[in-house]
């Protein structure tokens, strides 16, 4: 099995890799989900504050792999036999290092500017999503705080997606069949 790992900041487009996946069968695996989940089992309400308190709190209690390992578990117990699994939501340098140890795997970073951003997560609606600047920016420094900046400046491919839709959609999917060939 190969893993895809998707990384990016909030809001960049890393979610529009499920229809892609969709189209050639590929599972995903998102591992913003992971930390979704934990927080809804603290009883705490899903909301930028929340989410990201309880992702760096996983990482104090388990290290700085403490997202990777549960994702992997998971895709190892249910999706052993296929060939391709996407790991969306990838964020640390630790989780790509525990990753690549165990499986074979390739990183996608998308990339979208600040401003961008933060007009597609004012407009999405997700519960952890917020629509104020300064709450945005904040969550931008507990992602670097993370290390994605990492992950994105070593990643193995880079999409932009800063114009048009469908041209974006349609780099990501190159880059996808690229990937799929070449394994």
């Amino acid at each position: 099995m190969k893993l895809i790992g998707i990384t990016g900041m909030p809001g960049s487009g890393k979610s529009a890799i499920t229809k892609l996946a969709e189209k050639y069968k590929i599972i995903v695996v998102s591992m913003g989900d992971v930390v979704r989940h934990e927080t809804s089992k603290q009883g705490l309400t899903l909301n930028p504050e929340n989410v990201g308190n309880t992702a760096v709190k996983l990482r104090e209690i388990h290290g700085n792999e403490a997202i990777a390992v549960p994702c992997l578990n998971y895709v190892n117990e249910k999706y052993k036999n296929e060939d391709f699994v996407i790991i969306e939501g990838i964020r640390s340098i630790y989780e790509v290092n525990y990753l690549g140890k165990n499986a074979k795997l390739d990183i996608i970073a998308i990339h979208s500017s600040p401003k961008t951003r933060f007009e597609r997560l004012s407009g999405r609606n997700r519960e952890d999503d917020s629509n104020d600047w300064n709450t945005f920016v904040e969550r931008d420094e507990r992602e670097l705080n993370f290390s994605i900046g990492n992950v994105i400046s070593l990643a193995d491919y880079m999409v932009v997606n800063e114009g048009n839709y469908m041209d974006f959609i349609n780099n990501l999917e190159n880059t996808l069949k690229k990937i799929i060939k070449a394994d």
